[in-house]
């Protein structure tokens, strides 16, 4: 299977190599974007592709996992990713086109059933066993403090069969959605919402290859950037959101 994902990766990086064309991966992370038979959906996939028609580009979508998405960046295989959280660390390697918006991404952690007082502030955590996902950015100090008790796993699936064996005592959470349905995948229940809750706005960023950015895109992304951001200010993303029954960024919440 890694071999089989080895090679429909590089013939993924050999056949999309026009100057008009720009390969794209994107993942499930409902309800901004999903794999409908296979294909990316979702306002996140509508206003790359609107921004992308705009100034002539084609664009070649890959289903893949965050972390292998965040290793083709560094590499250059692929040029953008849908919503990469900004942080300094991964300026290192990607070049952050104009957030098209900002949305509040708390982190919530799950617990099993009655234990919800027992994390009720962020000291809480050094006595448990946390899951995270292995590439995930949660916040600081969270992601860079070495006394936590982190236990990593490579998806939400892993994690939510980890909680579901006791493996773990919660799990923190960017994206609720996708890890609910994980856990309604399993028919499993028994779980809840700690009491504490870390809560932040961040911008919302297409991630580009920082490499390809230095080497012989820049214009190109330039140029999805400036309309990226245009499409912003004119309320044309709000109008793509509302479209697919899903809240704007930048709307009150």
């Amino acid at each position: 299977m890694k071999l089989l994902l080895s090679l429909l990766s590089l013939l993924f990086a050999l056949t999309c190599v026009g100057d008009d064309v720009l390969r794209v991966d994107f993942r499930e992370r409902p309800p901004e974007m999903r794999a409908v038979d296979g294909l990316p959906s979702g306002p996140l996939i509508s206003v790359l592709e609107t921004a992308a028609h705009r100034i002539g580009i084609d664009l070649h979508w890959r289903e893949a996992p965050f972390l292998r998405s965040l290793d083709d960046l560094r590499s250059g295989r692929v040029d953008l990713v849908p919503r990469v959280l900004l942080t300094e660390p991964r300026r290192q390697y990607i070049h952050f086109l104009p957030s098209i918006g900002s949305q509040p991404l708390n982190v919530r952690f799950i617990v099993h059933p009655g234990e919800e007082a027992r994390l009720s502030r962020y000291d809480d955590l050094y006595d448990l066993s946390l899951g995270v996902k292995r590439g995930t950015a949660y916040f600081e100090p969270f992601d860079s403090d070495d006394m936590l008790g982190r236990v990593y796993a490579s998806d939400d699936a892993q994690l939510a069969a980890m909680f579901r064996a006791g493996r773990l005592d919660t799990i923190a959470v960017l994206d609720i959605a996708p890890m609910e349905a994980q856990f309604q995948a399993m028919d499993f229940r028994d779980y809840s919402y700690a009491h504490y809750t870390h809560q932040q706005v961040l911008g919302n960023h297409f991630g580009a290859s920082l490499k390809r950015y230095q080497r012989d895109r820049r214009k190109l992304y330039d140029r999805l950037g400036a309309e990226l951001e245009r499409m912003r200010e004119n309320g044309e993303i709000t109008l793509i959101y509302q479209r697919y029954g899903v809240k704007p960024p930048d709307e009150a919440n």
